[in-house]
């Protein structure tokens, strides 16, 4: 037997991220950028107070129709995961509108398990993710697959996006005229009694 044959080759300490582009989004989501457009009338500072939404709570069908993509996804990366059995979650949501020149930060998502956003208008920008691993690039022969410190997305309308929690990530500036939309949530597994 070659020595090549007694080894074993373990990929460990993986970040799943899950891309999807969900079906048939076009009327749910003008649906929900009107939706959107009326509550900033209402709030002008409505992204910056995140933390007072609940937009999930909404019984507008498209936003029940997100909300059941958001789940349907979280539990195929459960299974992915070898989770065996579906979960209860707490789901927080909350709507960003990017202007001009708005961005976010580097930044992780305290307290949940998953996090994600779903892009409702993308005149332009990505989100980029950054390595976990704490100095893993810092040596490297430059061709391994996993030795970038960033993933960067360029997402599309329709396309949602869920990452675990701890992962640090950043939305680029907004270089357009035109607004950015999405929604961005946070999975907190319910407690039990």
């Amino acid at each position: 037997m070659s020595a090549e044959a007694r080894m074993q080759f373990n990929g460990v300490w993986p970040t799943l991220l899950i891309r999807r582009r969900l079906p048939e989004f076009e009327q749910p989501t003008e649906a929900l950028a009107a939706y959107i457009t009326e509550m900033e009338a209402r709030e002008a500072d409505l992204t910056v107070r995140f933390r007072d939404q609940s937009f999930f709570a909404s019984t507008l069908p498209a936003v029940q129709w997100l909300k059941s993509h958001v789940e349907q996804t979280a539990d195929a990366f459960l299974k992915q995961v070898g989770v065996p059995r579906t979960m209860a979650w707490t789901l927080m949501g909350w709507c960003n509108t990017n202007r001009y020149g708005d961005h976010h930060a580097p930044h992780t998502h305290p307290g949940a398990y998953l996090s994600g956003t779903y892009y409702v208008r993308v005149p332009g920008g990505a989100i980029s993710f950054f390595d976990p691993r704490t100095g893993a690039n810092m040596v490297t022969a430059g061709t391994e697959p996993d030795a970038r410190s960033a993933h960067t997305v360029q997402p599309s309308e329709g396309t949602l996006l869920m990452w675990p929690s701890p992962l640090q990530h950043q939305v680029h500036p907004n270089l357009s005229e035109a607004p950015r939309m999405s929604i961005s949530f946070n999975l907190k597994p319910a407690r039990r009694n």
